[in-house]
């Protein structure tokens, strides 16, 4: 040490008080706030113009109007037995979809052979709109359940199968060499290597999968139903019910948006590794 010269001690470090809250003590993100207040601003801008006459309410109606058709089909019950018909025939033809789906896309990736076999006929049927298959669905099994439940599993089966198999062929090419390096064997390469790096798109898949069966459900129910909210959607359109029409179409929407999220959520949480 140099003489003359004194070295102060260090400072001691203390921790910075944490924010006190202000107002409320949960405020959404500002995200949110932006999303939810843009959705305020439409339905208000919406209703006055058409209490204004600035838009003809025979073809748009208004968020009121909307509503109170809304508590009218709850009311009555109407909609509740036939949404929970729509819900049975989705989800029996969902859940089979996930079964085959995701099974038969990995070994599509794996197995050139089984990809070569496969694969045409599933981007064939991929690209072929529903409401050509639905006839052939219709005269094969009826106007029945059964026709809507094999149309659901028919569109989300072939969007998941072709996602999982677009997994397995996207998986890091190193991570195998290293697994047959180490003598993995076929369950070992599948179940730990394979699998792990394919979920994400798998995930991704099923949100996809979800998206076309909800779309499959109505257009089958629209066009060769007697029951469920595609059916109810065709009766009150051939009414000219706009008001209970854009309800129902809201239902739909929101259905289908709920399902993604939480397809969306269960993805993430399966997929935690990856962050």
């Amino acid at each position: 040490m140099t003489p003359g010269l004194r070295t102060r001690p260090p400072r001691p470090v203390v921790a910075a008080p944490p924010p006190r809250a202000v107002g409320l003590r949960w405020v959404p993100p500002v995200r949110a706030r932006f999303v939810l207040g843009s959705v305020v601003v439409v339905l208000a801008l919406w209703q006055l113009a058409g209490q204004t006459g600035l838009v003809d309410v025979q073809f748009t109606s208004t968020p009121s109007a909307i509503v109170r058709a809304g508590g009218d089909l709850l009311s009555s019950g109407e909609l509740g037995k036939n949404a929970q018909t729509t819900l049975v025939e989705f989800f029996a033809g969902f859940a089979p979809a996930i079964l085959v789906g995701v099974p038969v896309g990995m070994l599509m990736g794996w197995k050139l052979r089984i990809r070569q076999t496969l694969e045409p006929a599933l981007v064939a049927l991929y690209v072929t709109p529903s409401l050509a298959l639905l006839p052939l669905v219709v005269l094969a099994l009826g106007i029945g359940e059964a026709s809507k439940i094999a149309m659901v599993f028919i569109e989300a089966v072939i969007t998941i199968a072709v996602n999982a198999m677009a997994g397995i062929r996207e998986t890091d090419p190193k991570l195998v060499q290293v697994a047959r390096a180490f003598c993995a064997g076929g369950g070992a390469m599948f179940g730990k290597v394979l699998l792990p790096g394919a979920l994400p798109t798998i995930m991704a898949g099923l949100r996809l999968g979800a998206g076309r069966g909800v779309i499959a459900v109505i257009v089958a129910e629209l066009y060769g139903g007697t029951d469920g909210v595609g059916q109810l959607i065709a009766t009150y359109g051939q009414s000219f019910d706009v008001a209970t029409l854009m309800f129902l179409t809201l239902v739909v929407a929101v259905f289908g948006y709920a399902l993604t999220q939480l397809l969306r959520v269960l993805g993430t949480a399966a997929t935690s590794w990856e962050r």
